[in-house]
This record gives C-alpha cells, sequence and structure tokens, in this order.
C-alpha cells in the first residue's frame, strides 16, 4: 500500500476501526493532567491527533476567566480549525484534563493526505461539522436565563457527546469538574455547584467517581421543557 507524506496515513480508501491506525509512525507526545498542550499565543506546532485522554479548548478573559469552548476526546484533531484554513485563532488553549498521548504530524501533510484520501477527509469533515453542533448547542445553552436551565441543557449536550446509556440511566463519561461546566455556561463555579445539588436532591443526576450520571433522561429533559 502505498504512503501518504502524513507518516502512517495510506493513500487509498480504508476500513480500519480506529483513526489512530493512520498515525502509527506519528510524532508521539505526552502531557500530564493540567498541562498545557498548545498555548493560545504561539503557532501550534502541528495538527495532533488524540491517541489517549480528554482535552479541552478553551479562551481566556481578559480578567484572567476561562471560557471552556470544546471538550475533545480520543481519535480526535486538535487545532481543527487551523488545520483546515491555516489561520492561526490567538487566544484559543488547548490543556490536557487527563493524562493525554497524542500523535503529531504537520498540518501540511494533513492536508496532502486529505486530498488522496477518502475515507480521512470525510473523517475530518465528520469532525469539523461536530465542532460547529457543539458550538450551535452551547450558544443555545446561553440562551436560558436561570441557572437551572443551563445546567439541564448543558447536561444533556454533555450526555449526548460523551454518554454511555444503561436504561434509563446515561453515565456521562468524561472527567467534567463543577468548574468546568461553570466555565462552559457563563457560571461561577458557586453558582453551578448550587444548581447541581438541586438536582442531585431532585434525585434527576448523581455523581460518583467523578463522573456525573443521569439518572432518568426522559425526566431531566421534562425539568428543562
Amino acid at each position: 500500500m502505498t504512503m501518504s507524506p502524513l507518516a502512517g496515513i495510506p493513500t487509498e480508501e480504508t476500513k480500519d476501526e480506529s483513526i489512530v491506525a493512520h498515525f502509527s509512525d506519528g510524532v508521539e507526545l505526552r502531557f500530564t493532567s493540567g498541562e498545557t498542550i498548545i498555548n493560545g499565543i504561539d503557532k501550534p506546532e502541528g495538527v495532533y491527533l488524540i491517541k489517549e485522554g480528554f482535552v479541552k479548548a478553551f479562551s481566556l478573559s481578559k480578567a484572567g476567566n476561562g471560557n471552556l469552548l470544546l471538550i475533545h476526546q480520543p481519535d480526535e484533531f486538535i487545532p481543527l480549525p487551523w488545520a483546515l484554513d491555516g489561520a492561526h485563532t490567538t487566544g484559543l488553549y488547548y490543556e490536557a484534563m487527563t493524562d493525554v498521548t497524542v500523535l503529531r504530524a504537520s498540518k501540511e501533510n494533513l492536508r496532502a493526505a486529505m486530498g488522496t484520501n477518502t475515507w480521512l477527509s470525510q473523517e475530518v469533515m465528520r469532525q469539523a461539522v461536530n465542532i460547529i453542533t457543539v458550538y450551535t448547542q452551547r450558544i443555545q445553552t446561553l440562551e436560558f436565563r436561570s441557572a437551572r436551565g443551563r445546567m439541564i441543557a448543558e447536561l444533556l449536550n454533555l450526555s449526548e457527546r460523551f454518554g454511555e446509556k444503561h436504561g434509563k440511566q446515561v453515565l456521562i463519561n468524561a472527567p467534567i469538574t463543577h468548574q468546568d461546566i461553570a466555565d462552559s455556561i457563563n457560571m461561577t463555579r458557586e453558582t453551578a455547584s448550587r444548581a447541581l445539588e438541586v438536582l442531585f436532591e431532585e434525585g434527576l443526576v448523581d455523581q460518583s467517581d467523578h463522573l456525573l450520571t443521569i439518572l432518568d433522561l426522559s425526566k431531566l429533559r421534562q425539568a428543562l421543557a
């Protein structure tokens, strides 16, 4: 099989289960929880494919407050907008939420590989659409005026992206803290924690081992309505 300039990416269409298989010869890097992968000032050194762990994309206000924009999971590219349009978005940071392993390749080689690999192009476009969808949901969530409404809407969004369904329950299988949620819905941590505590007391949501679980998805949707 002919190989593209991007290490590990075949130039013909493939049905491999994981996109990581296409980066097997890429530069592997590891980051610990809380470590910055891409800062908001310098131009990225390449395109990173997340092999293991979770990464959050966020910006900082002039006051230094975090504004959580997106949570990335394994098999996703960062920073994808930069990889596709070539523009460096100043002020956008990427930080490891857990211990993270990534594979790094150049933007130029990725784009060249996309020109010859239909499967890869479709996967990249799918991820781009997912980013747009998450941003759209985030705008809709911020339209709720009450802390309760924003909290429920955000939990429903997270359940769609990271949820593992077990009957009526949905485990949000991502290491999301109260601060992360607060930063995502323009709220203080204290206000977010109080809104969550009410949902705990109502038996709609639970938390165990730092993971949130929606106890009854239909009832939580009804609570939002």
